[in-house]
């Protein structure tokens, strides 16, 4: 899709990661080994192509995970933080950036927004933070709203 030009792909797990019950069978079994190969042989194929410098591959959820299992052996919904994994599209890898206390309940380092990670999508594939998209009811909507790019991955 990425060499026919279509400008953004979304790739989806079919068995989700709602996990809400059985969270290690499920990610030992089937989300995990389907996410480790999916990542690794799509970075592995931009490179083989010499396209990784061009494209930006951003792995995450649309929020983090309890850092407590539940009752059924699950995690819930966690909005004070969670990871993102984001390369390529020149961006500076191989860093971890942010922290938590060690129970995952805290951020202890400077924290980014949404925005902030799509701040730094739109810089690295050069889409101006001005531009405003027009929803199909009218509504405008920024493309970061508001956010900056997340200076350490910045090259």
């Amino acid at each position: 899709l990425v060499e026919q030009g279509v400008p953004f792909v979304e790739v989806r797990n079919p068995n989700g990661w709602d996990l809400h019950q059985g969270v290690f069978t499920a990610l030992r079994q089937t989300n995990l080994p389907m996410l480790d190969s999916g990542i690794a042989g799509l970075i592995a194929d931009l490179k083989s192509r010499g396209m990784f410098e061009d494209t930006v591959v951003v792995c995450m959820g649309e929020f983090g995970r309890t850092p407590r299992i539940n009752a059924n052996v699950g995690r819930d919904h966690w909005a004070a933080s969670w990871s993102v994994l984001i390369g390529g599209g020149g961006l500076q890898g191989g860093q971890a950036i942010g922290a938590t206390d060690k129970d995952g309940l805290t951020i202890t380092s400077e924290s980014y927004l949404p925005g902030d990670l799509w701040a730094t999508v739109a810089y690295a594939l050069n889409i101006p933070l001005s531009t405003v998209h027009t929803s199909t009811r009218g509504r405008p909507m920024k493309i970061a709203n508001g956010g900056n790019p997340i200076k350490p991955l910045l090259t």
